[in-house]
């Protein structure tokens, strides 16, 4: 099971088997659990998303960049994240709009993305104000930075996209 991963790839309907022949060349990639979605380690990141990009890769629809990846139980989930995310503090602005997303596919039971996204979007919120004494604005919609949170089963991908990113990539596309 891959770790240490830096990519999550969402490929066409039952395309999987295509898919992972097709990125072998450019990382390792292998199936997460669940249709059309991919995770994988690629040495490039940039590089890859060029690749994305100029559709070298046929089947593939979606691509979000992660930073680093680690494995959480509903338990320690909340908890967990609003440690990781202090490291995006200092990459606010005050001009810039910030956002959250989570993408949840499995413990449906267990967690609400919306919940994680209102719990750990207010953490990081009420941490801008108390470190830089000023009100942090939100754009939920299309924010310069977006903090995307991805859960796959037990597995965390954190992800820091910008606007820039999303505009150059057409394939960076959050939930």
């Amino acid at each position: 099971m891959l770790e240490n991963w830096n990519v999550l790839a969402i490929v066409e309907r039952n395309k999987e088997t295509e898919s992972l022949k097709e990125l072998r060349e450019d990382g390792e990639f292998e199936r997460s659990g669940f249709k059309g979605v991919l995770v994988g380690r690629v040495a490039d990141i940039v590089e890859f998303l060029e690749d994305v990009e100029n559709k070298k890769y046929t089947h593939l629809n979606r691509v979000i960049p992660i930073d680093e990846a680690f494995f959480v139980s509903p338990e320690n989930l909340i908890e967990i994240l609003k440690r990781r995310i202090e490291r995006y503090i200092d990459e606010i602005e005050p001009e810039d709009t910030f956002g959250f997303r989570v993408e949840r596919r499995g413990m449906k039971e267990d967690i609400s993305s919306q919940a994680v996204e209102r719990e750990v979007g207010g953490y990081f919120y009420d941490l801008v104000e108390k470190i830089y004494g000023r009100k942090p604005k939100v754009n939920l919609k299309n924010p310069d930075k977006l903090i995307v949170i991805e859960l796959v089963g037990n597995r965390c991908g954190i992800g820091f996209i910008t606007k820039e990113m999303r505009k150059k990539y057409s394939v960076i596309r959050v939930k």
